[in-house]
Formats: structure tokens, C-alpha cells, sequence
């Protein structure tokens, strides 16, 4: 049951206004031109998409969803990997996997440029694993965005942030169960992201999350990730929720997972990774969430136009 409790709600950043935190009301907004803005590219099936992920989730059995093209050919699998930069050991392990990947460097970690560049050689995807700040005591490192902070705090420690490697497409939060609930703070953090062409990539750590409500508001790109692969210790819970992720992929077009370079998720993973084109999927980068978004936008646009 602890597995099932960590994924659920996975698909929650893409619902409008659900879970939106009172306490945003007490947050600031950083002297940045805040502005309202449409919603992103194929928004509306996206959150069509995850009320049925919410379902399977939960173990319910949904209808079918059709998903628009291109996601009628193989159903697509997004696996990112957070945590990167701090074990070597655990790095050089993740570079042995078939790909591509997407993997997510922590900014605090040393020596970073080296592995990023890389990663990105061997045809890898890079994303900045942004540290925010988590409910209870648990430290999410540090120069970690806090909803406390002054706005001058807060822009500049995500400066920092930002500054430590090169070379990625994305962000996506680190702990940040508090953080990601404060939709003032959000919506300052991606204000940034949207102003420098970066997405955001919701890991999901708290059920409240707003960063999705924030992102609309600010004109972000903001995607959410479907399942934690390994949300508790133990070579079955992946086996169990890669099952998961085959499922969601089948039904929907594509499933974004998460996971951490740990030894029972390596154990697991690679041979997983092996075979997973052999069964039908098609291993992707987590970029490929903004060619969906473009043409499920698209194919909106020339459906409302009569198909002309």
C-alpha cells in the first residue's frame, strides 16, 4: 500500500485549480512582469489524459483514451532519472543503460559540467533537479528555494541554481512538497523558467501542488510526472510500477516515470530498458512532451477550422 499512496494523485499538476494552497496568500511575487496567458499547447487534452491516469492510478479501469497523433504509433516511455551528480559510482551505472534518457542533476553536487556534458553526448536528455522546500524536517539541500524567502532571496538562489551546469532543456523539483503548494513562489520560479525557454517538469510530491494552475497564469510550460518508480526500497515495488508506467503508456499514447539511480531500481531497470522496444514501446526524452503538446494543439486548431 505505500507504494500505491506515493504514485497517487501523479497526474494531479495537470488538473486546473485542484488543490490550490490558502497559504499562497502569504507568499510574494519577485519583481518580475507577471503576466496572464493562454493556456499552453494541448492543455486541454493533457488534462483530459490525466483524469484517466488519476483512474488507472487508483486502480480503476477507465475507457479507453483515444490520444490524438502522433501518439497512435508506439506508445512512447519517458524515464527520468533525479538525483544525478552526487554518487559517481551510481552516474557511471546510469551511463551503461540503453536510452535515451533524461537525467536530472542535482546543482549542489560537484565536478557537474563534465558529467552533463556527457550524458548529453551519449544522447541523453539534461534536466536542473531544483531543490525546494519540503514539508517536516527533511533536508532538500542546500541553496534550496524556500516559500519564506524575500523575493530578492528567492531570485537569487535560484540564480545560483541555474548557474551550475549547462546544457539543459528543463527543470524539475527536488523534495519541494511545500514549496511546489505556494502558488505565489511558484509562479515567481516559473516566470524565470518561461522567460529563459525552459519547461517544468512537476514531480509531484505533494498532492496540493499548484505549479500547473501557476504555470497557466504566468504563460510556462509546465508537465507532470505519471509514476515514481521506486517510492519505497525493494526490487518488486519497481517491477509493480513499471507495470504501471506499460499500462498507462498502452492507454494514453506515452507515460512520464521517475526513478533514482539506487541499486534495486539499476537491478530492475536495465534488463527493462533492454527489452521495452522489443515489446512495442518507444523509449523517449522528456522533450518529447512539448512535440506532443505542439501537435495535439494542432490538430485542435484545424478540427475547430472544419479540417481545412
Amino acid at each position: 500500500m505505500a507504494a500505491a499512496g506515493v504514485v497517487l494523485g501523479a497526474s494531479g499538476a495537470y488538473m486546473a485549480g485542484k488543490g490550490a494552497a490558502a497559504e499562497a496568500a502569504r507568499g510574494f511575487v519577485g519583481p518580475i512582469a507577471l503576466r496572464e496567458a493562454p493556456l499552453p499547447p494541448g492543455a486541454d487534452v493533457f488534462a483530459a489524459r490525466a483524469r484517466l491516469v488519476e483512474q488507472m492510478i487508483s486502480g480503476g479501469a477507465p475507457e479507453r483514451f483515444e490520444p490524438p497523433a502522433p501518439t497512435k504509433g508506439k506508445p512512447k516511455i519517458i524515464i527520468v532519472f533525479d538525483d544525478m551528480g552526487i554518487d559517481k559510482a551510481a552516474y557511471e551505472q546510469v551511463m551503461k543503460l540503453p536510452g535515451p534518457l533524461t537525467l536530472s542533476f542535482l546543482p549542489y553536487a560537484d565536478g557537474l559540467q563534465p558529467l552533463v556534458d556527457r550524458a548529453s553526448a551519449s544522447g541523453h536528455e539534461i534536466m536542473l533537479h531544483l531543490p525546494m522546500q519540503p514539508n517536516g524536517a527533511a533536508d532538500p539541500g542546500p541553496h534550496a528555494l524556500a516559500v519564506d524567502m524575500t523575493g530578492s532571496k528567492l531570485l537569487s538562489e535560484l540564480d545560483w541554481n541555474m548557474k551550475r551546469i549547462e546544457g539543459y532543456v528543463g527543470v524539475n523539483n527536488h523534495m519541494g512538497s511545500r514549496f511546489t503548494r505556494n502558488e505565489a513562489s511558484m509562479k515567481t520560479v516559473l516566470s524565470v523558467l518561461a522567460e529563459k525557454g525552459l519547461f517544468f517538469l512537476d514531480s509531484v510530491t505533494t498532492g496540493e501542488t499548484v505549479a500547473t494552475v501557476a504555470g497557466h497564469s504566468v504563460g510556462a510550460t509546465v508537465f507532470a510526472r505519471d509514476v515514481f518508480l521506486d517510492p519505497e526500497a525493494g526490487s518488486e515495488t519497481v517491477m509493480r510500477q513499471l507495470a504501471l508506467v506499460e499500462r498507462i503508456a498502452e492507454e494514453t499514447g506515452f507515460a512520464v516515470a521517475i526513478c533514482h539511480p539506487r541499486p534495486d531500481t539499476l537491478k530492475v531497470i536495465g534488463p527493462w530498458l533492454t527489452s521495452a522496444p522489443s515489446r512495442g514501446f518507444e523509449l523517449e526524452k522528456v522533450s518529447a512532451l512539448i512535440d506532443i503538446g505542439d501537435a495535439w494543439s494542432s490538430q485542435k486548431r484545424v478540427a475547430s477550422a472544419g479540417g481545412k
